[in-house]
């Protein structure tokens, strides 16, 4: 039937599993992280985002990243 939503498969008790373990091991990772290498992960997701919301608007000053050289 046109126009009807496809029913989609339940995910398997081993992949949801496995992005469980991914997702614990990930925490853990950044657990170990120090605030820099946070503040700079934060600041390069920035940069990746600018030229995207640049295209669709002027951005303000205080939306663009920080520079955290010394």
């Amino acid at each position: 039937m046109a126009g009807c939503p496809r029913a989609r498969a339940r995910p398997s008790a081993a992949l949801l599993e496995s992005l469980r373990r991914g997702k614990d091991q990930l925490r853990r990772e950044r657990e170990r992280m120090t605030l820099r290498e946070k503040v700079g992960m934060v600041l390069d997701l920035q940069r990746v985002c600018l030229p995207l919301l640049a295209r669709q608007r002027r951005l303000a000053p205080w939306e663009r990243p920080w520079s955290t050289e010394p």
